[in-house]
């Protein structure tokens, strides 16, 4: 079967299930963010309800508003706090990291495991074959109560990824290609397992960027194969011999870039002419991993952040934080002239620092650049690598492919 069809079954009747059908599956991680723990506890609140199914089985992290901003989101944090204690589950408390990044450090994501999140990059669980759920604050609410979640069982595609890019191409630029090449269409609500070699020979942190960005493709799901550094119990993946495959040549693949003010609005590096940037996020949980950190700190060691250029950097978790610290890349971050921030959501969503300016350029590494994503729909946002972002903050104008190599 296809994977999600094998985790679906595993988790319901244990009759195989299809494409379409409508099913309840028990859940075995559930987690909530920040923003939105107080629509959920009003859930409970107005249910009267006062447990969890298995309090170690669900959590509330605090990503969003690491720096608490202002007066009304101090009192949300506030209310979400108390609704942590009242119901005595797993608390991650501001500076603790962004809740993918963690869930994924900590093992909530593993293989064959239903994982539903009120965040929706819980996607980013695919990355070692968890069927991993982003879901509004009432699926949530049920599945935190009951334990169990009601599903349409999605369809499969396999996207079969051939060839290789150039050495300075990540994954994050293969991901842009395949949504500029094909499209959100053939990826709405379905699974979608990648394949082939580039795929399998990809690092955690590239494969956790991969799959992170299924929401943006319009997948329900993704699945990564078994590779570098996955846990055990990862499964190949082939497809069914009915099965729809996509097939993605990325042979010489050169970096690309979404322009604004979509993630599909994606132009290989050298089509956007050395635009002028004057501002560099590098984090969110698409690139603020170790990997992406190093990235940055290799390029910008022994150089000098551009003038013109805010560059501001996020780790995703407190453990890539401390990591980067024992590798000297923090330092080398910080006498280059970046800023580096505490661990969390940071910049990404636009409701704490550093919100642009008007008329500003914004080259990011999120996952995003929906018009006025940052805070502010008077600025311009571009999506990139952390590699792009890196050489953009010393030179304050995106690089070509000649100036990367």
């Amino acid at each position: 079967m296809a994977l999600v069809n094998d985790i679906i079954t595993a988790h319901s009747s244990g009759e195989p299930v299809t494409a379409g059908q409508l099913v309840t599956v028990n859940v075995d991680k559930v987690y909530v963010q920040d923003g939105n723990s107080p629509t959920i506890a009003k859930i409970f609140s107005d249910n009267e309800c006062n447990s969890v199914f298995k309090k170690d089985a669900v959590g509330i992290f605090f990503d969003h508003s690491v720096i608490t901003p202002n007066i009304a989101i101090a009192n949300r944090l506030k209310e979400a706090h108390a609704f942590a204690e009242r119901l005595g589950v797993q608390v991650y408390p501001q500076g603790a990291g962004i809740s993918h990044v963690v869930a994924m450090e900590n093992g909530w994501f593993s293989p064959g495991r239903i994982v539903m999140g009120s965040d929706s990059h819980t996607c980013t669980g695919g990355a070692v074959q968890s069927l991993a759920l982003g879901m509004g604050a009432s699926d949530i609410a049920a599945a935190m109560i009951t334990g169990e979640a009601w599903l349409k069982v999605p369809e499969t595609v396999w996207l079969n990824i051939k060839g290789k890019p150039l050495p300075i191409t990540k994954a994050k630029d293969v991901v842009l290609y395949v949504l500029a090449t094909l499209g959100q269409e053939q990826f709405l609500y379905r699974s979608v397992e990648w394949m082939g070699p580039w795929v399998s020979e990809l690092s955690l942190d590239s494969a956790a960027t991969v799959a992170s960005l299924g929401v943006e493709l319009g997948a329900k799901c993704v699945f990564l194969p078994d590779g570098p550094g996955r846990p055990h119990g990862m499964r190949p993946i082939s497809p069914e011999a009915n099965g729809t495959v996509l097939e993605v040549d990325i042979t010489d693949l050169p970096p690309m870039v979404a322009k604004p003010h979509s993630p599909s609005n994606v132009v290989p590096i050298d089509e956007m002419n050395h635009a002028k940037i004057d501002y560099v996020f590098v984090g969110s949980c698409t690139n603020s991993r170790l990997e992406d950190i190093a990235d940055v700190a290799h390029q910008l060691a022994g150089k000098k952040v551009s003038d013109r250029v805010h560059c501001l950097i996020t780790p995703g978790s407190k453990d890539v934080y401390l990591k980067a610290i024992e590798k000297g890349y923090i330092s080398t971050l910080t006498e280059a002239g970046a800023v580096v921030t505490p661990p969390g959501c940071g910049s990404c969503l636009g409701t704490q620092g550093s919100i642009p300016a008007d008329g500003d350029r914004i080259l990011s590494t999120m996952n995003r650049n929906f018009l006025g994503r940052m805070g502010n729909p008077e600025a311009e946002i571009y999506l990139a690598s952390p590699l792009v972002a890196a050489h953009t903050a010393v030179h304050g104008r995106i690089p070509s492919v000649e100036d990367l190599l």
